[in-house]
């Protein structure tokens, strides 16, 4: 059961890249043909145009696995041609050898080019009325006495239609009526068999049909409920799959400035200090402090204090490169900037503009002791990553350098520079 759910998922998976089947949006609208049911055998214009991209998908092999026994079996006949009409042989293994096997061969070969599920179908129901029109060519070349003994031959070709073919039941229709009409009509002219023995053969000509229609009918009724129900499982996977995303995506955000938490930080710096390591191309951080943050809250309350955490987050993130960089909250009234593919002097120049860009937003700050207003430190580190040293490496050498800003008298940017970096 896990095996077939397995196999189904990645045909579904398959499908939905190639013919964007996912463009079946209206999940009410699938529920409604479940209802309904495949009584026709048709769905709506769009459900059965991602059907038919299905069927041709999951059962290409059984088309290809299906012709190769046809040629086999037909070709392999030949042999009772040569026991039973050795002196018809030559004519026989003419429409076995000549036209019937090297057609089902290049319809072989086709189904590789062939991307379209309804020229496929008409190529092999083409195919197996050929096959069929030449047997019954074949009983009006052998001699009249025997010619009965190939007739079993269509009774293959009907129930090779119906089952292993894999056709559609109104192509299986279609392939096994079409036998089934012309063989009176070929033997009336050519054959002449006695009205007994004819009516007989159309007896159990019919009768194969009989059997093999609600076969074949039920066959797809069944392939196409399955599909249905394939496709609600494909839709509430990709719902949930939204959803898991959307959650995922909230785990990774800082509730308060909207800009990315620890977490997001965390493994989104493991990622870029691997490729920065297998590039050999530098990586910076900024480690940013809000100046005496603690006597902010004091004395103007935790709203104040979150409205500027809020302002201040806005800004870092005005100069960032989109798709590249990331600012997150690294905790309290402190954030980390990774500037990836960016050296020293970059960095620097990245913190200067956020240190000068935070004083313009003029947020008071009555408790601090070195402005008027809200001010940042922020330490700068960069370096090249090496294989001998981990990441932790480049955290620790931004934290001092935040730390030099602020013994050095907050509000401004401490760069850690290569030469102090630890061995």
């Amino acid at each position: 059961m896990e095996n077939k759910e397995s196999e189904d998922r990645k045909i579904l998976e398959e499908f939905e890249r190639s013919f964007e089947v996912l463009t079946i949006r209206d999940e009410a609208q699938i529920e409604r043909e479940l209802r309904k049911g495949p009584r026709y055998l048709r769905f709506s214009p769009i459900i059965e145009k991602a059907f038919l991209n299905y069927y041709l998908t999951k059962y290409i092999w059984q088309i290809r696995l299906a012709v190769l026994l046809g040629v086999i079996m037909y070709a392999a006949f030949g042999l009772l041609d040569f026991y039973v009409f050795p002196e018809k042989k030559e004519v026989m293994w003419t429409i076995r050898y000549a036209i019937v096997c090297p057609l089902g061969i290049a319809f072989f070969l086709l189904t590789y080019k062939i991307r379209e599920e309804w020229l496929i179908h008409t190529l092999h129901t083409l195919l197996v009325v050929i096959a069929g029109l030449g047997i019954i060519v074949m009983i009006a070349v052998a001699p009249p006495e025997k010619a009965f003994l190939y007739y079993a031959g269509l009774m293959l070709v009907v129930f090779y239609a119906y089952t292993l073919s894999a056709l559609r039941f109104y192509y299986a229709l279609f392939a096994s009526l079409m036998v089934t009409v012309l063989y009176p009509i070929v033997d009336h002219m050519l054959v002449g068999t006695s009205l007994d023995r004819l009516i007989t053969n159309m007896f159990f000509l019919t009768s194969a049909n009989l059997m093999g229609m609600p076969v074949s009918y039920l066959w797809e009724h069944h392939i196409r409920r399955d599909f249905l129900l394939a496709m609600l499982l494909a839709l509430e996977k990709k719902k949930t799959d939204q959803l898991n995303r959307k959650l995922r995506d909230i785990s990774y955000i800082d509730g308060l400035t909207g800009v990315a938490n620890r977490l997001k930080f965390e493994e989104y710096f493991r990622r870029e200090w691997d490729r920065a390591k297998r590039t050999k191309r530098p990586i910076s951080l900024l480690m940013i402090d809000i100046d005496f943050f603690k006597n902010y809250n004091d004395l103007l309350g935790h709203l104040e204090g979150d409205a500027c955490l809020k302002r201040i987050a806005q800004a870092l993130s005005r100069h960032l490169r989109a798709g590249m960089d990331l600012v997150a909250r690294y905790g309290g009234e402190e954030f980390v900037v990774v500037l990836p593919e960016t050296d020293l002097s970059q960095a620097k120049k990245v913190a200067d503009r956020i240190r000068e860009d935070v004083l313009r937003l003029n947020i008071p700050h009555p408790a601090s002791k070195v402005s008027d207003r809200v001010t940042v430190s922020i330490g700068v580190a960069s370096m090249v990553p090496r294989d001998s040293l981990k990441k932790e490496v480049l955290i620790n050498m931004a934290d001092k350098a935040l730390y030099a800003a602020k013994k050095g008298g907050r509000n401004r940017v401490e760069v850690f520079t290569f030469s102090e970096e630890p061995a």
